[in-house]
């Protein structure tokens, strides 16, 4: 039986040992991914903010190149309209001038709105971007400080293990505290 106490006392100092050792490599492994994980995804959110800030700047442009024809149409609008020949002529024409004038302006809304939408996409990245360095060195703080907290928790379970394997007994110590008097009147010895 002693052996067998022993052996597991060695179990629990080894086991002790390797979770102590893993759990500094482990905190040391936190602190070196920390770069190469922000840099990922910093990688990953740069081209995207890039490419909508690109789009946004189309877009810009494709109205402006809009709101020009839509300023070409309403003039040939207005001078069908003053024309009374032309009108007579082309009785089609005046309608159609007024559906593709209703056209553009519809396709200027619509670009108007994901113009917007492109800009609060772009927003929402570059938070992100800004605040994904906070959010990834925080979890840092936060594993290394679990595991050094599991680090040193092994250091009780090594010492105890420790002073089991080498035949030392841990409550050796325990009937000087049975003899301390005690002021609980349960406690007091009433045959004095």
């Amino acid at each position: 039986m002693q052996s067998l106490s022993r052996g597991l006392a060695f179990m629990v100092v080894v086991t002790a040992v390797l979770v102590f050792s893993a759990s500094l490599v482990a905190v040391v492994a936190v602190w070196i991914a920390n770069t190469p994980i922000t840099n990922a995804v910093l990688t990953t959110l740069n081209p995207m903010i890039t490419t909508l800030k690109t789009a946004e700047a189309a877009i810009g442009d494709v109205d402006q190149g809009l709101g020009n024809i839509r300023g070409i149409v309403e003039n040939l609008k207005a001078f069908l309209e003053s024309a009374g020949l032309i009108k007579e002529l082309l009785p089609g024409v005046v309608e159609s001038v007024v559906n593709i004038a209703n056209s553009l302006g519809n396709l200027q809304a619509t670009l108007a709105d994901s113009g917007i939408k492109l800009v609060d996409a772009r927003a929402i990245l570059e938070n992100i971007e800004s605040s994904v360095v906070y959010w990834i060195d925080l979890a840092s703080v936060f594993l290394t400080i679990l595991f050094l907290w599991i680090a040193f928790s092994q250091v009780s379970l090594f010492i105890h293990g420790w002073f089991y394997f080498s035949g030392k007994d841990l409550l050796a110590n325990r009937a000087v505290f049975a003899d301390i008097p005690t002021n609980d009147p349960d406690q007091i010895d009433n045959d004095v």
